[in-house]
């Protein structure tokens, strides 16, 4: 079932529960969104279990939307070691919202 509510509306734990669940709507699992959960697997667990965590969530995610040829491993690392980066370098500003104002230029969709 598909949660119809705006993802930006959403706690960061209610956020990562929905990806876990494949609940969250497509149509509003951009880039940003990509970034969110990196940042929020980042923030619980170290390097190993963080990577591992986005890589089954994402796979399983876009196997639910029948999309699995579009998980791109290679983008989920970079992706990871450029956030685990900034957070090493300026830590984790307090929570989502403030790591995302912080961190504009992750949000591109292409660096």
């Amino acid at each position: 079932m598909i949660i119809p509510w705006y993802i930006g509306t959403m706690s960061d734990d209610e956020f990562l529960s929905a990806l876990e669940r494949c609940e969250l709507p497509a149509d509003e699992f951009g880039h940003t969104a990509h970034v969110r959960a990196a940042y929020l697997y980042l923030r619980e667990a170290g390097w190993d279990a963080a990577l591992d965590n986005i890589r089954c969530s994402l796979q399983r995610y876009v196997a639910h939307l029948g999309q699995a040829d579009r998980y791109d491993d290679a983008m989920t690392t970079a992706y990871m070691r450029l956030i685990q980066r900034r957070v090493a370098e300026r830590g984790h500003a307090g929570g989502w919202a403030a790591f995302a104002s912080a961190n504009r230029d992750l949000l591109a969709n292409r660096l």
